[in-house]
């Protein structure tokens, strides 16, 4: 009888132990998830700014290019261990801003890399979250 007592005992200690690691990591995930998509929407609003002067008339800015190229890479990288599909779409989105000439709308539909694409699922995906 005191082995079964003991034996539930440690069972119990080993369910709660366990329980309380799946807890942390969730809250990791969740911590990623989010920082992840904080560098997707900082992206995001730095493209919005550099694509506006544009329009407002700045000359095309190669340096700036090669920077929201970097931030876009970083975007994909911390979203690969959240989502895939998105992850693989900001990299496309990277490689557009380092030769945004070599695209075509076609390709940049077919890759689903638009700005408003990528970050309305971006914001989509931090309503799980939040």
């Amino acid at each position: 009888m005191a082995g079964e007592i003991s034996d539930w005992i440690a069972l119990t200690a080993a369910v709660t132990s366990f329980i309380a690691y799946l807890e942390a990591k969730k809250a990791n995930k969740t911590n990623d998830a989010i920082e992840a998509l904080r560098v997707v929407i900082d992206a995001s609003e730095e493209t919005q700014t550099y694509l506006q002067k544009r329009a407002e008339g700045l000359e095309r800015d190669r340096e700036t290019e090669y920077s929201l190229a970097a931030k876009w890479s970083t975007a994909g990288f911390l979203m690969s261990r959240i989502n895939k599909e998105l992850s693989v779409r900001l990299s496309e989105k990277s490689r557009f801003w380092r030769e945004p000439e070599t695209w075509s709308s076609e390709q940049i539909n077919e890759k689903n890399i638009s700005l408003v694409s990528v970050t309305g699922d971006a914001k989509k995906l931090m309503e799980s979250y939040a």
